[in-house]
């Protein structure tokens, strides 16, 4: 039976999700918080198998996502879900509509080619259980507000190619504003940089959850070592906050630092592929 999610189904969808795929409870609450439409398939006996979630971004784009537990898959309970999601955008003046499949042996991907889904991307996701690494005489410290344009400047040019070869709109990001300001203050304890004095070489978000994100080697420093510098400033800290499994994700195109990952240890463990669908 598909129903309409309530609040009292997230501690359900998290356990079904996490059984089957390497997702941070944080992403899924991000499904769950920010979506505009959430709808469940429940069984009788088994409780929530499945759900569909509709999430508008950005002005005119739709992200859809479906999934359904392993042993209920291939009895049409995810069609059902998706068309019943789908619902939802039929009236909306919209660029594209995208979604994310995981690759594994229920891929599905011949559903949504079938429904003139288009490959769009693909991301991913790497652990590293290994030991520290060296260490460099180069300063990593903590974000500060005195950095600020420097930061935004080196993730605005460090991300372009990838973004505008990828499509990830606007391929510029970062804009120089008081709100992206406020945004770094309020996760400078996470974001730390390399310095040469106080020049900004590359810089790394770590979090305590053992999670490496938003790591760029400004385009000034690039092909002089530094990402690995900075990957292994970035391993020593997330083992210093206690983690055995450290992560990290990547875009597969990105061929430069997914060679640099697995050079220091880290092994792909899970691979998601990203598909559109325009409307017109």
């Amino acid at each position: 039976m598909i129903r309409e999610f309530t609040n009292n189904d997230k501690k359900q969808i998290v356990k079904i999700v996490k059984q089957d795929m390497i997702i941070n409870v944080e992403d899924i609450n991000f499904i769950t918080n920010h979506s505009n439409k959430i709808i469940v398939f429940e069984d009788d006996k088994e409780g929530i198998i499945g759900f569909s979630s509709f999430r508008l971004w950005g002005k005119n784009k739709a992200d859809i996502y479906t999934y359904v537990i392993p042993g209920a898959r291939h009895k049409g309970i995810g069609t059902q879900l998706y068309h019943e999601i789908m619902k939802n955008v039929e009236d909306i003046n919209l660029e594209f509509i995208s979604t994310r499949l995981k690759v594994d042996k229920d891929d599905a991907t011949s559903f949504y080619e079938k429904l003139a889904y288009e490959k769009w991307y693909v991301e991913v996701i790497l652990y590293y259980h290994g030991s520290e690494q060296p260490q460099s005489n180069l300063k990593f410290v903590q974000y500060e507000d005195k950095y600020f344009e420097q930061y935004a400047e080196g993730l605005r040019m460090s991300f372009y190619e990838l973004r505008k070869t990828n499509d990830f709109q606007p391929y510029l990001c970062c804009e120089l504003s008081e709100e992206k300001r406020k945004e770094f203050l309020d996760n400078k304890e996470n974001l730390f940089l390399l310095l040469d004095d106080e020049q900004l070489i590359a810089s790394a978000a770590v979090y305590k959850n053992g999670c490496i994100d938003d790591i760029f080697v400004h385009p000034s420093y690039q092909g002089k070592g530094y990402g690995k510098i900075l990957l292994q400033s970035a391993i020593n800290k997330a083992i210093g906050y206690g983690s055995n499994c450290i992560s990290i994700s990547a875009i597969e195109w990105n061929i430069r630092a997914l060679n640099l990952y697995q050079s220091l240890g880290f092994d792909i463990v899970q691979t998601t592929n990203y598909y559109r669908k325009y409307r017109g």
